[in-house]
């Protein structure tokens, strides 16, 4: 008696969350995570002989040219930090070793593997997108990544070709999410996905709140619409936070890892400042929060936060749903937006 073969899952959607804090990779429903630290790693021999190497559990991505880099939380450990992270760099390779390594991870949560033709949905913060030239060439700069790409972490290879690229305001994810669910059928070609859209949610003005690491993006969608009166951002993402509590030397990265692993003390006063931050920035793009059915925090910042920016929207009159994961629920829209 012979074994029929299962016929793989193939993953031909990936959404991608480039932000400055994280690198959120989403295929198959599933998203993976990387703090977007880049190091160049550094050869030093045995210095470590006898002792455990601070660095020794970073994943390093070896691109095709042969070229090394350490990424994700700890990278400041293995070697010297990369800096340009900006998102006009976001063809560069670090940006590259950052999406290759969350690509891998996610692909990984499953039983799939890629498809021979790959979409890919990227997210860009709105503040960029505000200003035509600066997208524009950003948006024509993304055009590089429609090829075939290939990369080793360990002695793992992987291989992903991506044939088409829809570029989306970072926000817009979110509500995608909110708005989408994503059901899963089996037939006999494998796993698939179908997008449907929730009940009500169509008639809903829906204002979408998203704080990341560099950035405050706000953006309200009704009916499926942009309502551009109230697309805007702010410079008051956590690294606002972060840069109050920067003493002794310490980077931003090195903060905001100790800030991932709950071992940064931030008191009281210091959150309800950078709250009056947000909350400040918030209100000169939309002074009142009581017109919107919906209000939706994301982001690195809204997990920060917590219940206390939850509170303030609804003593300001918002009727609030935070995201089950505010961090990747942008990057989970991007991937339900391409089914």
């Amino acid at each position: 008696m012979t074994t029929k073969k299962k016929t793989p899952i193939l993953y031909n959607a990936i959404g991608w969350d480039p932000g400055y804090g994280n690198t959120k990779v989403c295929v198959g429903g599933k998203v993976a995570v990387v703090q977007s630290a880049v190091s160049v790693p550094r050869e030093v021999g045995m210095v470590s002989i006898g002792m455990k190497a601070a660095g020794r559990n970073v994943r390093v991505v070896e691109m095709p040219n042969g070229d090394k880099y350490a990424v994700g939380e700890g990278a400041h450990n293995k070697g010297k930090m990369r800096t340009s992270m900006d998102y006009s760099a976001l063809t560069s390779q670090e940006r590259r070793a950052l999406f290759y390594a969350a690509l891998s991870e996610a692909v990984s949560f499953g039983a799939g593997e890629f498809s021979p033709e790959c979409k890919l949905a990227i997210g860009l913060p709105v503040p960029l997108l505000m200003d035509t030239t600066e997208a524009q060439a950003v948006i024509d700069s993304l055009r590089s990544l429609k090829c075939e790409h290939r990369w080793k972490i360990g002695d793992q290879q992987f291989t992903v070709n991506i044939k088409s690229i829809m570029r989306l305001a970072q926000p817009v994810g979110a509500y995608l999410d909110y708005a989408y669910d994503a059901e899963a059928t089996t037939d006999k070609d494998g796993l698939k996905f179908e997008r449907k859209q929730k009940p009500g949610v169509a008639e809903q003005e829906v204002l979408v709140i998203d704080i990341g690491m560099n950035t405050l993006d706000v953006y309200v969608v009704r009916g499926g619409e942009v309502i551009e009166n109230y697309a805007g951002g702010e410079a008051v993402g956590v690294h606002r936070l972060l840069e109050l509590l920067a003493t002794n030397g310490r980077d931003v990265f090195e903060l905001d890892s100790e800030l991932r692993r709950g071992k940064l003390k931030i008191t009281g006063a210091q959150m309800d400042s950078y709250l009056g931050e947000v909350l400040a920035g918030l209100k000169r793009v939309v002074p009142n929060l009581r017109r919107f059915d919906m209000v939706i925090p994301c982001g690195g910042g809204a997990l920060v936060l917590g219940d206390k920016l939850q509170y303030a929207l609804i003593q300001k009159g918002a009727t609030v749903t935070m995201p089950t994961n505010p961090v990747e629920t942008n990057c989970v829209g991007f991937w339900k937006r391409l089914l």
